[in-house]
């Protein structure tokens, strides 16, 4: 099973990058954790779980970030960004 990154052409706004951010995390990491369910593991499965560590810092800067908002910050910033 190949596991692809989508990179979206269109950037979102600045306060809307961390959420599409986090949303990229999520979706690689389910996709990781279903190769990571199948044996043996492939030199492809450690290469994903290499990349998906790799890019783990901006994802925790960006959880970090949106955790510190305010709840309706929070609520709002997920509204826009469901609509973008």
């Amino acid at each position: 099973m190949a596991m692809t990154h989508t990179v979206h052409e269109v950037s979102a706004p600045a306060d809307l990058a961390d959420l599409d951010l986090l949303a990229a995390a999520r979706h690689r990491v389910k996709q990781l954790v279903a190769l990571l369910e199948t044996l043996p593991f492939t030199e492809h499965t450690a290469r994903l779980a290499r990349e998906y560590l790799d890019e783990a810092i901006p994802v925790r800067e960006a959880f970090e970030r949106f955790t510190q908002l305010g709840q309706a910050e929070q609520q709002r910033l997920l509204c826009r960004w469901g609509a973008s």
